[in-house]
């Protein structure tokens, strides 16, 4: 700790640990895979999101297609790999997304940060 400061005044000062900003959301999304299954995906950002699957636990294989559909921006399609999984959803890593899809996604997550959702 720095002379004269506080650890309160040292965790405000500290560098950000996300890498990319996250809308919450949720957001209207489809599993793509078998079985397909309507989900819900929220902390949405450039490299993943959580995935909802509610009562159900999700799928056992590591990688998703979604199909998830943005104000303004419509449908993208993207393939994910499970970060971590918990009693209601999936932590998804987006991989291999397009440049349109990645466009797209960035003007929504802009639109929504500028408007406080």
């Amino acid at each position: 700790m720095v002379q004269g400061t506080t650890m309160a005044t040292e965790i405000r000062h500290a560098p950000k640990t996300r890498r990319y900003v996250r809308v919450h959301g949720p957001f209207d999304a489809d599993h793509l895979d078998s079985p397909r299954t309507a989900v819900l995906v929220y902390d949405l950002n450039l490299g993943g999101g959580f995935v909802n699957f509610g009562d159900e636990h999700g799928p056992a294989g590591a990688t998703l297609r979604l199909r998830i559909d943005l104000p303004r921006e419509g449908p993208i399609m993207v393939n994910a790999e499970a970060v971590y999984r918990a009693k209601t959803g999936v932590a998804v890593r987006f991989v291999d997304m397009d440049r349109d899809s990645a466009s797209r996604l960035a003007r929504t997550i802009d639109s929504m940060t500028e408007l406080g959702l």
